[in-house]
């Protein structure tokens, strides 16, 4: 009779246990999806920079259409807010007459990370993107 009671009580240890654990392997759990969409949407604005910058590279781009080509190739990602795009120099064509120097294309937008017990904490990610003019 007393094996009867000793297998009972140990199941209900093990219930115990998983209920102490389980806020931990939630965390976890929505912690690594949620790095994994924060780092996808991080490379996308990176790309997304590059590929206005290589753009704005070349003498005959103007402002509108590289910040057109950085927000076309956004096109997929989830985002949370709308992209903002920042090019450096800000003058109608970037490269015209500048042969050698640099443009900076800067992508930005903010975003939410959601995790149970954590909670919801706003960030604002950024892409670069820098290109010598040719």
């Amino acid at each position: 009779m007393n094996k009867r009671f000793s297998g009972d009580s140990e199941r209900g240890a093990g219930i115990v246990e998983f209920a102490l654990i389980l806020p931990l392997l939630m965390m976890l759990v929505f912690g690594v999806v949620q790095f994994g969409l924060l780092f996808n949407r991080q490379q996308a604005l990176h790309a997304s920079a590059r590929e206005g910058a290589r753009l704005a590279a070349l003498p005959s781009a103007t402002l509108a259409e590289i910040s057109q080509r950085s927000l076309d190739a956004l096109d997929g990602i989830p985002m949370d807010g709308t992209p903002t795009v920042t090019i450096t120099p800000s003058v109608t064509h970037p490269c015209e007459a500048r042969l050698g120097d640099t443009v900076l294309v800067v992508v930005t937008v903010p975003t939410t990370i959601e995790t149970p017990v954590w909670g919801t904490e706003s960030k604002i990610l950024t892409g670069r993107g820098e290109f010598r003019c040719e």
